[in-house]
């Protein structure tokens, strides 16, 4: 396969990714030109909380969790990103160690820009600039939300805000439900809101049978909002 080729396939790809769709051709063939693949099989380390923050990641293919470790190895999910998701985005722009340990929850690819490559183009692209703070708002946002959840809700409202944080990564709408695809395991979304997974099972067990979720080995259907069920 020749340069040309290799860098019109990575073009075609940053295309599809909201964060360049609004790139020139010509514009998006000098990033192709400066990024690299890598791929990993599930359950690798992207890279560990503490090591230099020096690219940014895209993802072509697969799910990557982005998690906390604690010292006696318990995990806290942080996010679920899929394809077409970025990250690493913060250790860049703050030249400083990353914040967080991204691991692999599927087979996945990437898209890897060096940190110079993608200081220039945030400086050459406004527009490219202005979505990354978008983003860093919104990140920060659920970040908040995922506290307030901790601290204010019960074991079912932190299901809830657990859930309606996947949604609106993976879920979609369909008759006045919100369906998640591709569901995380009860210990996944233990991980996300703090708790034991035994918790997350009996929870999940009375809200399917109060009729407020359907679960099945694939996805997860919200059916209608909950206060206090049971």
């Amino acid at each position: 396969m020749t340069r040309e080729i290799r860098i019109k396939m990575k073009r075609d790809h940053l295309k599809s990714i909201p964060l360049f769709s609004e790139l020139t051709n010509a514009e998006l063939d000098l990033i192709a030109s400066n990024v690299r693949e890598q791929r990993y099989p599930r359950g690798s380390i992207v890279f560990y909380e503490g090591d230099p923050g020096d690219f940014l990641m895209v993802v072509l293919k697969g799910k990557v969790k982005v998690i906390l470790l604690g010292e006696e190895g318990q995990e806290i999910i942080l996010a679920m990103l899929g394809v077409r998701d970025f990250f690493g985005e913060m250790a860049i722009l703050e030249s400083a160690p990353r914040s967080a340990t991204v691991m692999t929850v599927e087979p996945s690819e990437f898209l890897c820009l060096d940190q110079k490559s993608f200081t220039d183009l945030l400086r050459d692209q406004p527009s490219i600039t202005m979505k990354i703070l978008k983003h860093l708002s919104e990140r920060l946002r659920q970040a908040d939300e995922q506290i307030r959840s901790l601290a204010m809700f019960d074991i079912y409202g932190r299901i809830a805000q657990g859930l309606l944080r996947l949604g609106q990564t993976q879920g979609k709408r369909l008759d006045g439900k919100l369906v998640i695809t591709d569901r995380p395991a009860f210990q996944e979304l233990a991980h996300m809101i703090g708790c034991s997974r035994e918790t997350v099972s009996r929870a999940m067990k009375v809200l399917q049978e109060d009729g407020y979720l359907t679960v099945t080995r694939k996805e997860i259907t919200i059916n209608r909002p909950w206060h206090n069920p049971k």
